[in-house]
């Protein structure tokens, strides 16, 4: 089996990582592969180095774009969606609820779960930063990775926040 950005001998692939993330430069969302060296903006061509040793055989072990060593791993859907299908579903099995149809009421809500549960099954992993907000995809190692922790959010919500205020004081 192959590993991304890693050069196999015996298969013979090589399979990029890629990065999607707010551009110092331009501050336009693009997304990038990235090699060992360099990731490069599509909008704008603003590279930003690899720092050494972000990257191993098997994980990714810091944000390529800032010095945040804090990594999480989430699902690769877009949140927005997900509430919208939820609400959808919570308003129909309401209308039903209205005319006194329990069966048709309990029917919707169920069909909504079993979507949100399909689609849990089926929809893959990004890595994401907590400082940056950069996701990483096809990166090797995802599993070795720990899932969304409000504290560590919250700690770099929090500096964002005042750091704007340190400058001004």
């Amino acid at each position: 089996m192959c590993r991304p950005a890693i050069r196999h001998t015996e298969c013979a692939c090589y399979v990029k990582m890629n990065v999607t993330y707010r551009c110092p430069n331009c501050q336009q969302t693009t997304q990038a592969d990235f090699g060992p060296q360099v990731v490069a903006c599509s909008r704008c061509g603003t590279q930003v180095e690899v720092p050494a040793g972000a990257v191993t055989d098997d994980r990714l072990t810091r944000c390529l774009l800032c010095p945040s060593t804090e990594l999480f791993v989430r699902k690769d859907f877009s949140q927005t969606l997900g509430v919208t299908i939820v609400v959808i579903g919570f308003v129909i099995s309401s209308v039903f609820w209205y005319y006194r149809m329990p069966l048709w009421t309990y029917g919707v809500l169920f069909a909504t779960a079993l979507i949100d549960v399909v689609l849990y099954l089926t929809v893959g992993n990004v890595l994401q930063c907590y400082r940056c907000q950069a996701q990483y995809r096809g990166v090797p190692g995802l599993d070795q990775h720990e899932p969304f922790d409000l504290e560590t959010h919250e700690k770099h919500r929090q500096q964002q926040a005042r750091l704007p205020q340190a400058g001004r004081g």
